[in-house]
């Protein structure tokens, strides 16, 4: 309908325009001031139908879309006693997030592993040993912890992943021989961008760091740990993305990894 409208007016419009240019140029030459006057109206008339048309090609187009925010909520040294706890807040808010566990807590929490698989948490792992001189003594050690938690989670839930997070991030500690071997076996190593510091904060203290530090980025890769203060700040902590407007999403292995190695975690 908007778009007939249009045609009418301008159909209007072009025979007025005719008319308009017989009776200017059969002015005499001493009524100048008049034709000026005609033009002056002519050219409003033509902005006036421009306005219009861009008005009903923007509106076909539909609203322009805004980028997509989104947070992604990583715990880490799991699974504990906390992790029921964690997983009750993420239900009750219906969001999902990422764990990154250690080898012998998945095998002391079997129960907590499944319930993270049921309910569609991405699973990755944090290495066996959490030591760093231990875990980079040399490539194939570094391979070999974790390919032992691929075994752990397989033999426990019958799933496996590709996901890991090194302990104390993937730099300023291992080597490029250690990033090399992990990256040809095809693991996808996440670091994070805000760092709660909730084993070592309150709860108030982690709900700062979020609202500080958070401040400004479109991705947010949020490193938490599986401690009491933690339980008590992450109903707040998901409440603030939301309201900030992050969509929370799980890490999956199709997710474009983000690590220091790559330089793509700030944003």
């Amino acid at each position: 309908m908007n778009i007939k409208k249009n045609y009418k007016i301008l159909a209007i419009i072009l025979v007025a325009f005719i008319v308009l240019s017989i009776v200017i140029f059969n002015i005499p030459k001493e009524d100048e001031d008049r034709k000026y006057t005609l033009l002056e109206n002519y050219i409003v008339t033509s902005t006036l139908t421009q306005t219009i048309n861009e008005a009903t090609t923007q509106k076909e187009k539909g609203p322009v879309l805004l980028p997509q925010k989104i947070a992604y909520i990583t715990i880490d040294d799991g699974p504990s006693k906390y992790t029921n706890s964690i997983l009750d807040i993420l239900e009750k808010n219906q969001v999902k997030a990422t764990f990154f566990m250690i080898n012998d807590n998945m095998k002391k929490h079997p129960d907590e592993l499944n319930r993270m698989q049921k309910e569609g948490h991405g699973m990755g792992f944090h290495s066996v040993t959490h030591d760093i001189h231990k875990l980079y003594e040399t490539p194939q050690a570094t391979l070999n912890e974790f390919k032992t938690c691929q075994e752990t989670l397989y033999n426990i839930t019958g799933d496996v992943s590709k996901l890991i997070r090194l302990p104390y991030g993937s730099k300023p500690y291992m080597p490029k021989e250690s990033y090399d071997i992990l990256v040809e076996n095809n693991y996808k190593i996440w670091d994070w961008n805000l760092d709660t510091l909730d084993w070592k904060s309150t709860t108030d203290n982690i709900l700062s760091s979020l609202l500080y530090y958070g401040r400004d980025k479109s991705n947010l890769i949020v490193l938490m740990h599986e401690k009491e203060q933690t339980v008590e700040a992450l109903d707040n902590i998901i409440r603030v993305l939301k309201e900030r407007g992050y969509k929370i999403e799980p890490i999956s292995e199709d997710t474009q990894d983000r690590n220091y190695w790559k330089g793509n975690v700030q944003s």
